[in-house]
């Protein structure tokens, strides 16, 4: 089976989320058998890590091996990615297209009109929930009509939970009968196994990690007002804010976001600015509690980054976090926007190392029973057989 990806992000071009769900679902496809490629929608020149030896103008599309798999990636400015899309599509000639930006709808469906290949689209966030529930900005519900006739054109819709399932139908009702729930998954490695079968047993210099993207709500402000009552409970403890904005600095990130609380925990608390893949990794390794505080939450792939390093997790009630984890057993769960709760979970786990190590140690085990994408990845390619199958028998 020939599966080709639509995405503006793909690994070493990682934003988020996104970027990294869709990498590791190319690489472990790649790794299963079927045959994958990539277009990869840039923003007006081609990327430098997928450029050949050769120097190249902007305006070429480039096709480059991934150096570790047999997928292939043809990378675009947006200014031709209709037309040079087509051109690779009707050449590379796929039997499923999968789209992950709904701002791409026009690219894919232009690839499907060329090519009859069906669409399969996997929703990573919900834009008018991100309005309604996440109080996003009015953008999210003014393109909200172009993610609407992207679901209800796609030839499957893939919903991340059943969360996100039941919003799809209240949203979206005509394309109800065509919603699969597939998880993102997660690749396990030998640094993130021995991180999760060493973690420390003492409440000396606990680290408390957010990792994420710095809007409202990921729960940025109930976390940091929550962080005075948190740190005054063990003056070895640290709070790190991991990540931020591509473009704006650690300080930028404490300026915006720190209350004048925090300033007597000022030099506990620390803003790291953007990291990559690696930098990140060494900061999971580090930690020993994982705070996930999102209002909306449509997935959470740094809930099972946390689990696969054996951290301790304190997640809100909702999305993603409420299907991965398991209360008491893999993690805590607090209110969304609720700082006390928020507060009284970690705190539980700064003075129970106990309790810390026994969920880190379960969420470790479940997340390699569940949610590696051996798993995962079934479920996905019973979606790709049977819209393929239907497309060629025209049902």
């Amino acid at each position: 089976m020939r599966v080709l990806h639509i995405t503006t992000e793909y690994p070493p071009l990682v934003y988020g989320g996104l970027g990294t769900a869709v990498g590791g679902l190319v690489t472990a496809s790649a790794h299963a058998g079927l045959q994958v490629a990539v277009l990869l929608v840039g923003h007006g020149e081609i990327p430098a890590y997928y450029e050949s030896d050769r120097r190249l103008r902007p305006e070429v599309a480039v096709p480059a091996e991934a150096s570790n798999t047999s997928v292939i990636i043809w990378a675009v400015p947006h200014a031709i990615a209709v037309s040079a899309s087509i051109e690779f599509a009707r050449r590379w000639n796929p039997d499923v297209i999968h789209v992950h930006v709904f701002w791409l709808a026009h690219v894919a469906d232009a690839v499907r009109s060329a090519t009859g290949a069906p669409l399969v689209y996997t929703v990573h966030s919900l834009d008018r929930a991100e309005y309604e529930l996440g109080q996003g900005p009015q953008e999210c519900l003014s393109q909200w009509p172009i993610q609407a006739d992207l679901i209800s054109a796609a030839d499957r819709v893939i919903a991340l939970t059943e969360d996100e399932r039941e919003l799809v139908a209240q949203y979206c009702p005509a394309a109800s009968g065509r919603v699969h729930v597939v998880g993102n998954g997660i690749a396990d490695t030998q640094h993130a196994r021995m991180s999760s079968w060493n973690r420390r047993h003492s409440e000396e210099s606990l680290t408390i990690l957010y990792t994420g993207r710095f809007v409202d709500r990921k729960g940025i402000a109930e976390l940091l007002n929550a962080a005075p009552a948190i740190l005054s409970e063990s003056p070895r403890t640290r709070l790190v804010m991991a990540g931020g904005h591509r473009h704006a600095t650690a300080h930028e990130m404490a300026d915006y976001w720190l209350p004048s609380t925090c300033e007597p925990f000022r030099d506990r608390i620390i803003f790291t600015g953007w990291l990559s893949t690696e930098e990140l990794c060494e900061w999971y390794a580090k930690a020993d509690i994982l705070v996930v505080p999102s209002w909306y939450e449509p997935f959470g792939m740094v809930v099972l980054e946390g689990m696969l390093y054996g951290l301790a997790i304190v997640a809100t009630l909702v999305g993603g976090p409420k299907e991965i984890l398991s209360s008491e057993r893999t993690g805590l769960f607090c209110k969304a926007r609720d700082v006390t709760t928020l507060a009284t979970q970690v705190i539980r786990l700064i003075h129970d190392p106990a309790l810390r190590l026994r969920l880190g140690h379960e969420a470790a085990i479940a997340v390699r029973s569940s949610w590696l994408f051996k798993h995962v990845l079934r479920k996905m390619v019973e979606v790709y057989a049977d819209v393929a199958r239907k497309s060629i028998s025209g049902a």
